[in-house]
C-alpha cells in the first residue's frame, strides 16, 4: 500500500508576514519536511526552498505583495488541487502523492470570526461550513492541518465543538492524540501576542492512518523561533 514510504514529515510553521530572510529559510530547512502548511507566506518565498511541487492561495488581492497560505512539497511528493470554495477563507483542498501513496490535505488559515480579519459571512462560521463543505475529503485518509487562530487555550468551547465535529468522521487532533490530553488541555503553546500572552492555535488533525501511525509530534521552543510570533509543528509518522 505504502510502496517505498515508510517515514513522513509534516511541518506546520506560520512564518509571520513572510520567510525571506535567509536565517528563516535556514530554520525552516532544519525540519527536513516533506511536505510543509506554511500560512502568511509570500508567494515570491517559494523559489528559494525549491520544492518538488507548491500550491500558493491568497485572499488579499489588493496588496501587490501579500500573505498567503503556502503548501510545499519535498522529496518526490506531488501536489495536485481539488475543486475550492474562494469563500472559505483560507481553505485548500488537496490531492497529496508519492510512489502510489495517497492521502487528501485540507490546509487552513482559519478566519476566525474573532481574530481581526474575519470576512467569511456563511450559515454557521466558517470552520463548521468549510468542515462540511469538504467532507467528502474525509472519505478517504485525510490530514487537516493549519492556523486555526484558536484552540485549548483561546475559544475553548469552540475548539471543543471542532473536535466534536470532526470526530463524527474518526478525524482527531493528533497533537492530543501524541500527548494523550483532552481537547481543552495543552501542554505547549504555538502562538506568542504582542502581550506576551502564549496560545495554542496551530492544529493538525488527521484519519486513523494519521493517528495511527504517530512516532512524534514535536512543537518547537520559541527560545529557538526565528523571526516569527509562531512555533512551528513537526508531526512524524512511520508507515507500515
Amino acid at each position: 500500500m505504502f510502496a517505498n514510504i515508510t517515514v513522513m514529515k509534516i511541518l506546520l510553521w506560520n512564518c509571520c508576514n513572510g520567510i525571506g530572510r535567509q536565517e528563516q529559510i535556514d530554520y525552516f530547512n532544519s525540519f527536513e519536511c516533506d511536505i510543509a502548511i506554511v500560512p502568511e507566506m509570500k508567494e515570491n518565498n517559494i523559489s528559494a526552498f525549491s520544492p518538488c511541487d507548491s500550491v500558493w492561495v491568497t485572499n488579499n488581492h489588493r496588496n501587490p505583495t501579500p500573505k498567503g497560505l503556502g503548501v510545499l512539497a519535498f522529496n518526490g511528493w506531488k501536489i495536485k488541487e481539488l475543486p475550492r470554495d474562494d469563500e472559505m477563507e483560507i481553505f485548500i483542498p488537496l490531492r497529496m502523492s508519492k510512489d502510489g501513496f495517497k492521502f487528501n490535505l485540507l490546509a487552513v488559515w482559519n478566519f476566525y470570526y474573532a481574530c481581526k480579519q474575519g470576512r467569511y459571512k456563511g450559515n454557521y462560521g466558517l470552520e463548521e461550513d468549510a468542515i462540511k463543505h469538504y467532507r467528502p475529503l474525509f472519505h478517504d485518509s485525510v490530514l487537516i492541518c493549519g492556523d486555526w487562530n484558536y484552540g485549548p487555550t483561546f475559544a475553548t468551547k469552540e475548539f471543543k465543538a471542532l473536535g466534536a465535529l470532526m470526530a463524527k468522521d474518526e478525524i482527531t487532533s493528533l497533537y492530543h492524540k501524541h500527548e494523550n490530553l483532552p481537547l481543552d488541555s495543552t501542554n505547549h503553546h504555538t502562538f506568542k501576542t504582542t502581550r506576551k500572552n502564549f496560545h495554542h492555535i496551530d492544529h493538525m488533525f488527521g484519519s486513523k492512518l494519521f493517528s495511527d501511525n504517530i512516532t512524534n509530534y514535536y512543537i518547537d521552543s520559541f527560545e529557538n523561533v526565528v523571526l516569527s510570533d509562531h512555533a512551528p509543528s513537526l508531526l512524524e509518522l512511520n508507515l507500515p
